[in-house]
């Protein structure tokens, strides 16, 4: 499991096209909002944040899983007396490491640029979000590479996945003054539960945060399942 582990993360540091989704492309983003001087909500700027774990562990990574799978190496593991459930938890310890290091960088470059004033304290908090957002999303890939047979089907795939997970959210939509099924699919979106945690770290309310901190380990538990699970359509 430890050597998994290493491996990937030795494999996905040298990958110059996840470090360019997950730190240039967001990080330009923030740089320009500031130097541009562009009002944004801070949800929207903490929401870049949510977006770049999504492209680092959901849209790139689920190529990589894609790969592995055309070429039989999940096979290879039903074989062996190695756990499927190890295996997908290992490559899902290595995204998500990367991803929280990258994304407390991020967010250091907010806090500097716009002034959130954070504490260390909330700092920490963050990690727990961070380290949620990116398993949900990780597993979320290994869900979405079991569909399509190509490529081109899984780029389309996964932009069906994320644009409705993002518009569904209090990124863009005020919850509050929309139609009641809207309010209620928003509780169903993992993507609006970090960005409630994301609030309630900010204004410093517990009782939120643990909240939204259980709903996303319950949308870990489920989506660490139907990974699992995916991986029938392997075998029929």
């Amino acid at each position: 499991m430890y050597n998994i582990i290493e491996i990937t993360l030795k494999k996905n540091i040298k990958d110059i096209y996840l470090l360019f989704w997950s730190i240039c492309l967001p990080l330009g983003t923030i740089i320009s909002l500031f130097c541009f001087e562009i009002e944004v909500s801070k949800n929207k700027l903490l929401a870049i944040l949510t977006v770049g774990i999504f492209f680092y562990c959901c849209t790139t990574s689920s190529f990589s899983i894609l790969a592995q799978r055309k070429r039989g190496v999940f096979d290879l593991i039903k074989i062996t007396s190695f756990s499927l459930w190890k295996y997908l938890i290992s490559v899902t310890i290595s995204q998500t490491l990367i991803a929280v290091v990258i994304s407390e960088i991020l967010l250091l470059f907010e806090n500097y640029l716009f002034s959130y004033e954070l504490s260390g304290l909330q700092f920490i908090f963050f990690i727990p979000v961070f380290f949620l957002a990116a398993s949900i999303f990780t597993l979320i890939g290994f869900c979405l590479s079991s569909f399509p047979s190509n490529e081109g089907q899984l780029s389309i795939t996964t932009n069906l996945v994320m644009i409705p997970l993002i518009i569904f959210s209090s990124i863009f939509l005020n919850l509050n003054s929309e139609s009641n099924w809207i309010f209620w699919l928003s509780w169903i979106n993992p993507v609006e539960w970090i960005q409630k945690s994301y609030v309630a770290i900010l204004s410093s309310t517990a009782s939120q945060y643990m909240i939204s901190v259980l709903a996303l380990l319950i949308f870990f538990g489920l989506f660490l399942y139907f990974s699992k699970k995916s991986f029938q359509k392997d075998e029929n």
